[in-house]
C-alpha cells in the first residue's frame, strides 16, 4: 500500500460519513491537522491512530492498508 493509495481511501471514508477533518479529528482525539497529514499521503498514522481512525470510519484495517 503506497501512502497516496491510503490517503485516498481515509478521505473517501471519511467523506462517506460527512466528516470534515476536523469533525473526524474531535472523534477521536486528533487534530484536524494530523487528518490532513495523513490524507496527504506525507506520512501513514501510528497504529494507534489507524485503529481509531478505522474504528470510527466503521472500515476494517485491511480497507486502508491492502492493495
Amino acid at each position: 500500500m503506497t501512502p497516496k493509495l491510503f490517503a485516498k481511501r481515509l478521505k473517501l471514508a471519511r467523506e462517506e460519513y460527512g466528516y470534515s477533518q476536523k469533525q473526524l479529528g474531535l472523534r477521536i482525539g486528533l487534530s484536524d491537522k494530523s487528518i490532513s497529514i495523513y490524507e496527504k499521503g506525507s506520512v501513514y498514522p501510528p497504529v494507534s491512530n489507524l485503529m481509531r481512525i478505522a474504528k470510527e470510519l466503521k472500515k476494517d484495517l485491511d480497507y486502508f492498508l491492502k492493495d
